[in-house]
Parts: structure tokens; C-alpha cells; sequence
């Protein structure tokens, strides 16, 4: 048999572009995000690790309150948890962190290069912004301002921009508790800097429930049923992030955890 190497070349170039745009992100993606796995009685959080790791998801957000209290003893219990988890885990600090220890101390543990940290992955960016402590000061407000004129869209193969915090903002449908008294001065503050540069996604948990809020244009969900005691009505779960043709599509994955042992007293 004779082959035609003209006609094999000419096919050669277009499968090597197909390859590398999937590589890229060209075909849509997805990952997966949770928050508030502490205090989990019913054995939710290890069922979302196993539905992460067995989907095409390609990574898990945890939005922060990872266990009960914070220090390297809680700490080495999560690490313990997610030991055999296969895929990336990006974690974002929670109020719980801070209980008895510091930020600081934090992200040296879990070997962060701050508390508020961005990352790349394909043709998304993501800023971790941290305002575990109830409040969005100037200086991170400064920070994430720069961060996203760093790393705007259409540049460098970035078509998404992702922001997650563990503390929801303040709007007309979340009502966060624990947060400072200018909270909402400081939410609206956040608003015109996600707006300004186009972010596509805001991320955060604290709340135990879910949660899905149009926001000035910008896309808001609450993932906080990752195994801490719910609001009533609500459902154990996290959600899966969809990113495709320049466009965010969110799915709620709902968890049936076992009979909780769990004493609110």
C-alpha cells in the first residue's frame, strides 16, 4: 500500500491545533467548588473529594472553614482528609482559620504565597481574595484592583476572570453575618472593581447554604453546604463550574451524607 504524504501532512497541522486548543481550554472545562467542611458529622466533604475526582472536573475550590478552629493540629486533619485527593486543591482562608492562630501561620502550613493569592489555570484567572476577618479593607481592595489590571482578559490567553473569598458581599439577597460595620460601604467598593474589569465570577462560602445572585452584572454563588450544619431548607453539595465559549454555567451537585451525630448545643 502506497500512502499519499501530501494528504497525510495536510491533515497533520489541523489534529495538532485541535490538540493544542483543547489544551488551552478552547473546548471548555469545569471545577469544582465547596466551602464549609468543618464540624462534618455526616461524611460530606470525602464524598464531594470522590465526586470531584471521578468527574472531569480538574480541580476543587474550597472556600474556606476547613475545620472547626484553626492551628496546625485542625490543620493536619485536613491535610489527613485530602491526602489521596489526585487532583489540585486551592483553598481559601475562612474565620474558623483564625481561631487561635493567624493568617500568617496559615498560609506557611498549607505553603501559600499569602493569604490573598491569584493563580492561572488555562485560559482562566483566579484571585483569592482574603477577608476572613469580616472585612474588605483598602489595602485588599488595592490589592485585588492591581491584581486584575495585571492579568486582564484577552491577554495572555485569558478569557475568564474568577474571584473567590470565603465572606459572600453584601447585596439586595446575601445578608452576611459576622462582617464589619461599613460592610456594605465596602461591598459596593468591590462591586465597581469587579465590574471594571468585566469579572465573569465571584466565589465565596461562610453562609451554610447555596446560593446563585445576579449582582450588578456580576455572577454571585454561595457554596457553603460542604458538610458544616445547614440553614433550614437546604441541601449538602457544592457546585460544578462550567466554562465554555466565553460563557460561566454553574450546576448544583447535591451530597447525601449518613445520620448526623452532630450536637448543636
Amino acid at each position: 500500500m502506497q500512502y499519499n504524504t501530501p494528504m497525510r501532512r495536510k491533515w497533520i497541522l489541523p489534529i495538532l491545533l485541535i490538540l493544542l486548543l483543547r489544551g488551552h481550554g478552547a473546548f471548555g472545562w469545569s471545577f469544582g467548588v465547596c466551602g464549609d467542611s468543618r464540624d462534618d458529622s455526616r461524611g460530606v466533604f470525602p464524598r464531594i473529594l470522590a465526586a470531584v475526582e471521578k468527574s472531569d472536573m480538574e480541580f476543587l475550590l474550597h472556600t474556606g472553614d476547613l475545620e472547626r478552629s484553626g492551628g496546625a493540629a485542625s490543620w493536619q486533619t485536613f491535610r489527613e482528609r485530602t491526602k489521596g485527593f489526585p487532583k489540585p486543591l486551592f483553598l481559601v482562608i475562612g474565620n474558623h482559620e483564625l481561631q487561635g492562630t493567624t493568617a500568617e501561620e496559615f498560609a506557611r502550613f498549607f505553603g501559600l504565597p499569602g493569604t490573598s493569592y491569584s493563580f492561572t489555570h488555562k485560559d482562566a484567572h483566579f484571585a483569592i481574595v482574603d477577608n476572613a476577618s469580616g472585612s474588605l479593607p483598602d489595602s485588599l481592595l488595592s490589592w485585588l484592583d492591581q491584581e486584575l489590571v495585571t492579568h486582564p482578559r484577552k491577554t495572555d490567553g485569558i478569557r475568564y476572570l474568577v474571584v473567590a473569598m470565603h465572606i459572600p458581599p453584601r447585596t439586595d439577597n446575601i445578608f452576611p453575618h459576622g462582617t464589619a460595620k461599613n460592610y456594605d460601604t465596602q461591598s459596593e467598593r468591590l462591586r465597581k472593581i469587579l465590574t471594571r474589569y468585566k469579572v465573569d465570577l465571584l466565589l465565596a462560602g461562610h453562609e451554610h447554604m447555596h446560593l446563585v445572585d445576579e449582582w450588578g452584572g456580576i455572577k454571585v454563588i454561595v457554596s457553603g453546604g460542604g458538610g458544616a450544619p445547614l440553614i433550614p431548607f437546604q441541601r449538602f453539595g457544592f457546585y460544578r463550574i462550567d466554562l465554555e465559549k466565553g460563557r460561566v454555567r454553574e450546576k448544583f451537585l447535591p451530597v447525601r451524607g449518613h445520620p448526623s451525630t452532630y450536637n448543636s448545643k
